[in-house]
């Protein structure tokens, strides 16, 4: 049960106390740059809001009417975005780790390049439309900006196209380079919804087996790689299993069979448990995670039900006495092929959208939280589509697309991989020679993708 009203320094560091993450001062900037447009009478009130639906969430008290389990609302995602942000540095206590790593590095990109932002024209109001309008799909607008600073640092004359009401949406941006004009056009790349499908018949299959398991009182860890589309399970699958291993007597169980190869047994607390004893554990987190099932994996899918005593901040956990867990994977052939969405569709799209009478440049930006069989899959479609595509008599002269990888890892706060392609058309020379949207500058690079099996010099947290 959480408090009617939130304690007096529930955003805010105290004096005396330390970042408990570090300190990102180029995040703080970017942070700093949104509230100052919204106000600060608005980021209260939206951060307030921000907060109460991660805190009821978190204790139960808020359902997600989509089923997908999210700690936030979709009407204001951007403020989400800013509650994030600020929380890191200013009031961490309230930081989620898991989405946090998606938008701390963008935010800070942005407080990064702030002095460019005079030198490109539009780029304010563009902000300002984000922070408005279009708080509950600000993806776009967000990448946009990121496309517009590269610009501006490699050089460019840049500025947004400003929005003609009542004629179609034009391309995003003008850019000049070197006495050169061309016209720029962003597209941000959504997951689709096959993954949310995949995650809603997860839980269809899991709950009544825990229904089961929980009166017994023992811990359990099933680990389930899935040979089929989860579609083509039967509803009573698990169920099934979870009941043979509850009447087996023994500590495990092993089956395969044509839907998957399968493991339960007996979960172990002890670790999580010793590290209660020394304080309160964050949760969710990746830490709490490899405490609790013993290993860590980057994009990790678990579903779990335990018996736990919050602390007083209900995003700490002082005590637990049962856990249910099931960790899976879903790489059938035909999961593999409905997750990795190309982006044919924006890519027509963004290439309508360019004028005729000046050449044009595609930026497309992704994020890659696949396993890498799906990331590869994903490349090989899209070098597919790029190598079929007809530009239809327009000027295009290049097309760029940008993986962002994201993780929080239980040694760092955030890390962040950033895969840059592109593709030359008609053989003008290169307008961009910058490969980098938001990395900083000292980040190490190498050739090839951050899928590809080698070590990756991946950017981590300061």
């Amino acid at each position: 049960m959480l408090l009617p009203e939130f304690p007096p320094h529930m955003f805010e560091r105290l004096p005396d106390e330390s970042f408990h993450y570090g300190d990102f001062p180029e995040l703080s900037a970017g942070v700093g740059y949104f509230k100052d447009l919204i106000g600060i009478k608005e980021w209260k009130d939206r951060r307030e809001a921000a907060a109460w639906h991660f805190y009821r969430s978190l204790v139960g008290e808020q359902e997600d009417p989509s089923g997908e389990g999210r700690f936030y609302g979709l009407e204001d995602l951007f403020g989400w975005y800013l509650f994030l942000g600020e929380a890191l540095t200013d009031h961490p206590q309230n930081y989620e780790v898991f989405y946090g790593c998606r938008i701390v590095p963008v935010l800070a990109a942005i407080g990064r390049n702030l002095e460019l932002i005079p030198q490109i024209k539009g780029f304010n109001e563009r902000a300002k439309r984000l922070i408005g309008r279009e708080r509950s799909q600000p993806n776009g607008g967000l990448f946009e900006m990121l496309v517009a600073m590269a610009y501006a640092r490699d050089g460019a004359k840049v500025a947004f196209k400003p929005e003609e009401p009542g004629r179609a949406k034009a391309y995003d941006l003008d850019v000049e380079v070197h006495g050169a004009f061309w016209a720029v056009e962003c597209k941000r790349f959504e997951n689709g919804d096959y993954v949310e499908s995949e995650r809603a018949r997860k839980r269809e299959l899991w709950l009544p087996a825990t229904r089961l398991i929980i009166p017994s009182g023992r811990s359990i860890y099933a680990k389930v790689d899935f040979s089929v589309e989860l579609s083509d399970v039967p509803d009573d699958y698990l169920v099934r299993h979870v009941i043979d291993f509850l009447h087996s007597g023994k500590n495990s169980n092993l089956w395969t069979d044509d839907f998957a190869f399968g493991v339960i047994g007996d979960l172990d607390l002890e670790p999580l448990q010793t590290a209660l004893k020394n304080g309160y554990l964050l949760y969710p987190s990746p830490v709490y995670n490899k405490l609790l099932t013993g290993t860590y994996i980057r994009y990790d899918e678990l579903n779990t039900l335990q018996k736990v005593k919050h602390a007083q901040n209900p995003h700490f956990i002082d005590k637990v006495d049962q856990a249910v867990v099931l960790r899976t994977r879903s790489l059938s052939e035909g999961a593999i092929e409905k997750k990795a969405r190309d982006f044919k569709r924006k890519l027509f799209d963004a290439n309508k959208q360019l004028p005729d009478d000046r050449p044009g440049i595609i930026h497309i930006g992704l994020e890659a939280l696949g396993d890498d069989l799906i990331e590869y899959r994903r490349h090989e479609k899209i070098m597919k589509t790029i190598n079929d595509f007809d530009p239809k008599g327009k000027p295009l002269s290049f097309i760029y697309w940008h993986y962002f990888a994201p993780e929080a890892s239980p040694e760092e706060t955030w890390a962040f991989d950033e895969t840059f392609q592109w593709r030359g058309i008609r053989g003008d020379k290169r307008p961009l020679t910058l490969t980098s949207l938001i990395l900083p500058p000292q980040a190490e690079g190498r050739d090839g993708v951050h899928w590809d099996g080698l070590p990756n010099k991946t950017f981590r947290s300061p």
